[in-house]
């Protein structure tokens, strides 16, 4: 792979990180808070409430923690030292609660209804933007805001209660264009998408291909879910809402990336790695006390379960060097952008990974296609290729011969022989017809022939079989071509002494179908026609996912099959 197409799409990420980060770190706020307090809030029995708190109110540092446990009414006081006012000022609260703010003691806009009930109470905004009245001529500004929190509908270890004052038209909260650029990027992403939609339609799926799909519906979601609320806001009590579903979000993403990862590069994770990986995940989303938090550990530990499942994978280094590349960079950018990386950086991460794997696993489908399509006018080749080794001139002429002195000589095993002729090539006729046949049909094509040539010898030669399952199925002639090279090779005789021996188990997702025959004293074998008969038609029938092996070993000549487990 060239250097180019190996960082070109790091350099993607990396740019639209940077442009990101240039997007959000202007319009510095105005001033500086000198306190920040909280008090709870007593509610008199008139039907009036309180306009200011009253003087003996029992202020504490404001503590978010602690807050997120008043249901109730309480009161918050902030006191800023603000500059000589230089134009208009807009002032930005986040607070889960409805809200009545006092600026200098003059009454601003609410946010909501402030009730004594649940029932009275009218949820406000979780952000509220408002206009600031002139500046104190003491040099120290005060806002007090009387606060109801009734409606939380999900409870969390912390609350929003920030503030931020700018100058008009600088609120970076307002301003859209850092989610643009993350705009730009999922659509991006959902091109790639409907692309890989449009390549996979009427294609044989590769593997990891609904995993992918669903990993690329959840990084299309997420960027929806968290623009939610800087965008078009929502009232307080959904806020718990949005953050666990931004939760399982983040963790679908984290459970699917080395999901897909370990499937498309075919790599066999031990349960007890799967159970450690998960159960992991679960303590982080169960346990940790900060969504942000969570949602970085759940990422930094996706990263580190697909870096090992891509160092563990063999082979296809032009595709897990770029995603490497893609995760180290990602990493980068944590530290980098720091608290604010779930808010947009993340988002980029996902959208530059997603569409690469989407686009490389799109191509690989397309050529997929297209060697199907080779292989389609190879299977008609195939199918002739097997009937006519069923019928080739000299065994058939050996056979008729021995036929003709069987009907001189045995007329009942006369009639056998050409009853077990007639029933193979029918077998031949039906098998050459499909591109995989079940394993019971392949045995008794197997066993057919070897009983043509036992009852033409007068003597039997056996087939046996050891398998925990025959419900699988492999393409037609594999085993036989096998069969007939032994009695070729070996002769009929090393075959009466030492019969077949057929292996069939599971071992890392494959099915293994080990064939032991005799090895008999003529020249090797395993570079004729039955192995490239062999070998194309497993090609044909399993792309990219089949082994075939032969040689001698102790027991004799072995042949080793190893065919996908969905077959």
């Amino acid at each position: 792979m060239r250097i180019r197409e190996l960082v070109a799409a790091p350099a993607v990420l990396v740019l639209l990180v940077a442009a990101w980060m240039l997007a959000v770190s202007h319009g510095p706020t105005v001033g500086r808070v000198l306190s920040a307090d909280m008090a709870p809030a007593a509610m008199p029995a008139s039907s009036k409430l309180p306009g200011m708190p009253p003087g003996d109110v029992d202020w504490q540092p404001l503590d978010p923690r602690k807050l997120a446990a008043w249901q109730g009414h309480y009161w918050l006081r902030w006191r800023l030292a603000l500059p000589a006012d230089q134009g208009g000022r807009l002032l930005h609260l986040s607070l889960r609660a409805a809200s009545q703010l006092y600026w200098n003691g003059q009454p601003l806009p609410g946010n909501g209804i402030v009730g004594r009930s649940k029932e009275a109470e009218q949820p406000g905004q979780i952000d509220l933007v408002r206009v600031l009245p002139p500046s104190s001529d003491t040099g120290v500004d005060e806002l007090v805001v009387l606060a109801s929190s009734q409606h939380q509908w999900l409870r969390m270890d912390t609350t929003d209660a920030g503030l931020q004052i700018v100058q008009v038209g600088a609120l970076p909260l307002a301003d859209a264009g850092p989610w643009l650029i993350v705009a730009i990027a999922i659509g991006a992403l959902g091109a790639a998408f409907l692309y890989f939609l449009a390549v996979q339609r009427g294609l044989p799926r590769a593997d990891g291909a609904k995993v992918l799909l669903a990993l690329s519906l959840t990084g299309l979601a997420l960027p929806v879910v968290e623009v939610w609320r800087p965008l078009f806001g929502y009232p307080y009590p959904w806020h718990g809402v949005r953050m666990f579903v931004l939760l399982a979000l983040h963790t679908a993403a984290a459970v699917l990336l080395p999901a897909y990862l370990a499937r498309r590069f075919n790599v066999a994770v031990p349960m007890a790695a799967r159970i450690g990986y998960v159960s992991t995940l679960a303590g982080v989303v169960m346990f940790l006390p900060s969504f942000d938090g969570r949602g970085a550990i759940s990422l930094l530990l996706s990263l580190l379960a697909s870096a090992w499942l891509l160092k563990r994978a063999e082979g296809a280094n032009e595709e897990r060097r770029p995603i490497l590349l893609l995760m180290l960079v990602g990493a980068l950018a944590m530290p980098i952008a720091g608290g604010a990386f779930l808010d947009g950086p993340y988002f980029l991460l996902l959208a530059v990974l997603m569409g690469f794997l989407l686009l490389r696993h799109a191509e690989r489908v397309h050529a997929l296609g297209r060697h199907n399509a080779r292989l389609s006018e190879e299977r008609a080749q195939l199918s002739l290729q097997l009937l006519q080794r069923g019928i080739q001139p000299h065994w058939l002429m050996n056979t008729l011969t021995c036929l003709q002195e069987l009907i001189e000589q045995s007329p009942a095993r006369a009639s056998r022989l050409v009853e077990s002729l007639a029933e193979q090539f029918d077998r031949l006729r039906l098998s050459s017809g499909h591109a995989l046949v079940p394993l019971e049909e392949e045995l008794a094509l197997c066993r057919n022939h070897l009983d043509i040539v036992s009852v033409a010898l007068g003597q039997q030669i056996r087939f046996e079989v050891e398998a925990v399952h025959t419900d699988l199925l492999l393409p037609p002639g594999v085993l036989h071509a096998q069969v007939e090279n032994a009695l070729t090779h070996a002769g009929a005789g090393a075959c009466m002494q030492k019969p077949f021996r057929l292996r069939v188990y599971s071992e890392n997702g494959h099915w293994v179908l080990e064939l032991l025959s005799a090895m008999g004293r003529t020249a090797h074998r395993g570079q004729g026609t039955g192995t490239r008969y062999i070998e194309a038609c497993l090609a044909a029938a399993f792309p990219d996912n089949w082994r075939f092996s032969q040689g001698p070993d102790d027991a004799g000549w072995r042949g080793r099959i190893e065919l996908p487990c969905a077959s």
